[in-house]
């Protein structure tokens, strides 16, 4: 059993640890609070965006767009997105395991284009000696629209210079406390039967100006950076409610640490003084039969 010294010392290393964890909790927690408007917000404004491009595809058979056409190539391009930081649960290693396997199923690696967001990402793939050919960071921590909007740039170079004939990205969902997970979206090119689903509005007394397809080569820029800023956002969520699970457990389990530790430190504290007593009943006993011999020798 540890001295009660020891015990002491783990006590205050563990109430240290639980400070650390429980202030990570509560920033994670505060975090997840201020990004759930800008689900919401993002989720409103690219229902609009969908559902008012179907209406002009519906309504328009000659709208066309060079994103809009797909290629027989099969060159494909991947946009990763992690965190920058861990302790947070299993969420970067969901999503990194998903994108992993995904892109060394490919058996023509030649004809893959890798793009990480978030330095666990970069990290993830250099250590596997797949170094990304585009790497941002930043943007998970600070998933603003104008970040969208440099990643959709890159994109947009990348399949506008012939380089790609697919781009997908590969983040984790948010769904809620339960629903979680990582997925795959394809981002290039936009499928007309992507938006058979979409519910659309009644749009026959309406008149594009200055056209329909001026109108729809100005949205489809904004569809693809909409779905960019969607998955930053949605990514960062995830990330902080795994983060503020995670830490709330560590939390948890420091308190059950400290209540066995307590009861450690009482018991070596009862038997330290139960041995001290013991010594001194002992030491009294030896002198109290020590003075009764010197009396009968007298």
């Amino acid at each position: 059993m540890q001295n009660t010294n020891e015990i002491r010392a783990h006590i205050a290393a563990v109430k240290q640890t639980r400070k650390i964890t429980n202030a990570m909790h509560l920033v994670a927690s505060s975090r997840l609070k201020k990004v759930m408007s800008h689900i919401e917000y993002n989720n409103a404004y690219f229902s609009r965006v969908q559902s008012t491009m179907k209406d002009i595809l519906m309504s328009s058979e000659q709208v066309t767009h060079r994103y809009l056409t797909g290629r027989d190539g099969e060159r494909r391009t991947y946009v990763v997105v992690a965190g920058d930081k861990g302790l947070a649960g299993a969420y970067n290693a969901n999503v990194l395991n998903l994108a992993y396997e995904t892109i060394t199923q490919r058996k023509e690696r030649k004809e893959t284009y890798l793009l990480t967001v978030g330095l666990v990402a970069t990290e993830f793939f250099r250590s596997r000696g797949m170094p990304p050919d585009v790497e941002t960071t930043g943007a998970v921590q600070d998933p603003s629209l104008s970040n969208a909007r440099k990643l959709a740039f890159d994109i947009f170079d990348l399949y506008d210079d012939d380089l790609t004939d697919e781009v997908y990205i590969i983040y984790t969902s948010f769904y809620g406390e339960t629903k979680n997970k990582p997925v795959i979206r394809r981002l290039l090119p936009i499928v007309r039967g992507d938006y058979e689903q979409i519910q659309a509005h009644d749009m026959s007394e309406i008149i594009y100006e200055p056209s329909a397809q001026e109108l729809f080569s100005l949205l489809v820029p904004q569809y693809v950076t909409g779905i960019l800023f969607g998955a930053l956002v949605q990514a960062y969520a995830a990330e902080h409610f795994a983060r503020m699970n995670a830490m709330q457990n560590a939390t948890r389990n420091a308190d059950e640490m400290l209540k066995k530790l307590q009861t450690q430190y009482n018991m070596a504290r009862q038997a330290a003084i139960t041995q001290e007593i013991t010594e001194i009943a002992g030491a009294a006993e030896v002198l109290l039969h020590g003075g009764e011999k010197s009396h009968a020798k007298r």
